[in-house]
């Protein structure tokens, strides 16, 4: 297990988190003291399920009926933007 400080996790963050990705655990350390604080360790796993949509994703899908634009329309209201 690795051991840094919290600056040191700050500055090095993109790689610490790939080593942690990667299988590595990292205990964080702060202040002069080095106390501990936290142990980052990987993830066990992903999600393998599919994932559920709701409890009224059969009721179909919004409609709105009071709004309706051309295509002609929406492309002249960009004219005047700069």
């Amino acid at each position: 297990m690795r051991t840094v400080t919290i600056a040191e996790f700050k500055r090095q963050l993109p790689s610490l988190l790939e080593e942690v990705a990667q299988g590595d655990s990292i205990l964080l350390q702060k202040g002069h003291r080095r106390d501990n604080v936290a142990i980052l360790t990987p993830y066990p796993g992903g999600s393998t399920h599919a994932r559920q949509l709701g409890p009224l994703s059969d009721r179909g899908a919004p409609i709105f009926e009071d709004w309706s634009m051309t295509e002609e329309a929406f492309l002249a209201e960009g004219d005047g933007i700069p």
